[in-house]
């Protein structure tokens, strides 16, 4: 199989490109490079038509040139094909791209109106990330090439017990350690004060203790240790949750939606998306 990054020197494709060899390189997958020219007229016959096939094809031409060589100079050896798509849509023609070429993950640039280091969905990586039927990878702001050594999933009681194992084979094939981790959010002042904050901190322990006992009976299936494998991880709010992990260069945070159905797609659930927002590392949301 493939990855495919959807690049475009402007729009976040930098990032893209940054991770997509990295995690290319780590898989040794090679690599499909989709640049779409958007069309902002329906073709019709005459020079106008002439002459858009002409700057298409030059944009074209200078962005995969562009993106090959840094790509040779990011991720030496790994081989690249170049796809160049004319449509009205990115977002369709990176989901044409990914029925067509059926790689095994898309990496996708974060929003330009994002701080530097953050995961930012922008218009078009939105619908692609609520329209795949594999796995998305979403690259904060800036990214730039490091060598990948972790992925942690993001796991909880609401996710199919085989989810985690899907990540796990995934986080293994791309040559990473594996752990997992069940996010928690608590708020000061949940019950009335009469109720105590003794009472409070019980329940917090209650939903603890379960949510870790809910990692480790799944844990062995997905090839992890119960014990060394797994946490918890909260604070009063979702930031404070994500960073009470531990993160280093080179992790990677994976996840999966909130929307399954019938039809594999990414649909990322409300506390999916917060916990995205807060990520300090690449995302990999899985379809549900």
């Amino acid at each position: 199989m493939t990855v495919l990054i959807a690049y475009s020197p402007e729009k976040g494709g930098r990032s893209a490109l940054a991770f997509g060899a990295v995690l290319a390189q780590a898989r040794g997958e090679d690599v499909e490079l989709v640049h779409v020219v958007v069309r902002t007229w329906h073709a019709s016959p005459g020079n106008g038509d002439a002459e858009f096939r002409q700057w298409a094809a030059e944009s074209a031409d200078e962005a995969t040139r562009t993106g090959v060589a840094e790509l040779a100079t990011l991720a030496p050896g790994v081989a690249v094909r170049t796809h160049h798509v004319e449509s009205r849509s990115i977002a369709g023609a990176i989901l044409d791209a990914v029925e067509n070429l059926e790689p095994c993950v898309v990496v996708l640039g974060s929003g330009q109106d994002g701080a530097l280091g953050q995961v930012t969905l922008g218009a078009t990586a939105n619908k692609i990330a609520h329209s795949s039927t594999v796995p998305v990878v979403v690259a904060p702001r800036g990214y730039r090439t490091v060598p990948l050594r972790r992925l942690v999933a993001a796991w909880s009681e609401a996710d199919e017990p085989e989810l985690l194992t899907e990540i796990a084979t995934f986080g293994r094939a791309s040559g990473l350690a594996v752990e997992a981790v069940t996010f928690g959010r608590y708020t000061d002042g949940m019950y009335p004060p009469e109720v105590g904050l003794e009472a409070e901190d019980e329940v917090f322990a209650a939903w603890s203790d379960e949510a870790l006992g809910a990692l480790r009976a799944c844990a062995p299936a997905a090839g992890l240790d119960p014990n060394e494998d797994v946490a918890v991880a909260a604070g009063p709010d979702w930031r404070s949750a994500v960073d009470a992990v531990d993160w280093e260069p080179g992790d990677l945070l994976a996840m999966g939606s909130h929307g399954g159905g019938v039809i594999r797609r990414v649909f990322l659930g409300s506390t999916a998306a917060k916990i995205m927002r807060h990520s300090p590392v690449p995302v990999v949301v899985f379809p549900g």
